[in-house]
C-alpha cells in the first residue's frame, strides 16, 4: 500500500469534489479528468452538451511556517481547464465552479493498492486563497480549431491546505 503525495492528494480532492458537486447540481454529460490526453480523447458532442474538465496541480509555492525550522506552509496553484461545447455552457460551468469553489473543498489523503485507490481520509480543508478565470483564445477562427479547443476556459486557483510540512 502506497498513500498520495500532496499535490496528487490536492488533485484528486478537487476532482472527487467538483464530481459531487456536479452530481448533486444535477449537470450531465461532464467528465471531470486529471490529464490531458484523457480529456482530448472523450468523445465531445456538440448535440448531448458534453464537456471536459481537466484538473492539474501547477507551481507550489512554500514559505517558511516560522524563523529558525524547516517546516513550510504549501499554496499550490491548480489549474481547471474547461472543455465546453459552446459560450454558453461555457460561462455556466465557470460560474458554477467558482461559486462552488469559494469556500474550499475537503482535503482527503487517498490510499492506494495494486490497482486503484483503495481509501480516502479527509485530513482538513483547502482553503482558496486566490482565483482567476480567463477564456482561452487561439486567435484563430473557432471553425478551424479542434471541438475540444473551440471553448476554452482557464480557471487558475491558490489552494492553501492550511498544514505546516
Amino acid at each position: 500500500m502506497a498513500f498520495y503525495r500532496v499535490s496528487r492528494n490536492l488533485e484528486a480532492s478537487l476532482i472527487d469534489f467538483l464530481k459531487q458537486e456536479l452530481e448533486e447540481e444535477n449537470w450531465t454529460n461532464i467528465s471531470v479528468e486529471k490529464s490531458f490526453a484523457r480529456a482530448y480523447s472523450l468523445a465531445m458532442n456538440m448535440n448531448n452538451g458534453a464537456a471536459v474538465l481537466c484538473i492539474r496541480a501547477s507551481d507550489t509555492n512554500r514559505t517558511r511556517a516560522e524563523i529558525g525550522t524547516d517546516n513550510v506552509m504549501r499554496s499550490e496553484l491548480i489549474l481547471i481547464d474547461v472543455f465546453a461545447t459552446n459560450d454558453g455552457q461555457r460561462l455556466d460551468l465557470v460560474d458554477f465552479i467558482l461559486d462552488e469553489l469559494k469556500s474550499g473543498f475537503p482535503y482527503y489523503q487517498y490510499q492506494t493498492g495494486p490497482n486503484n485507490v483503495e481509501s480516502r481520509i479527509q485530513d482538513g480543508r483547502c482553503t482558496i486563497k486566490n482565483m482567476e478565470d480567463r477564456p482561452v483564445n487561439f486567435n484563430i477562427d473557432k471553425s478551424s480549431l479542434e471541438l475540444q479547443d473551440r471553448y476554452r476556459h482557464l480557471i487558475s486557483l491558490q489552494v492553501a491546505t492550511g498544514k505546516v510540512e
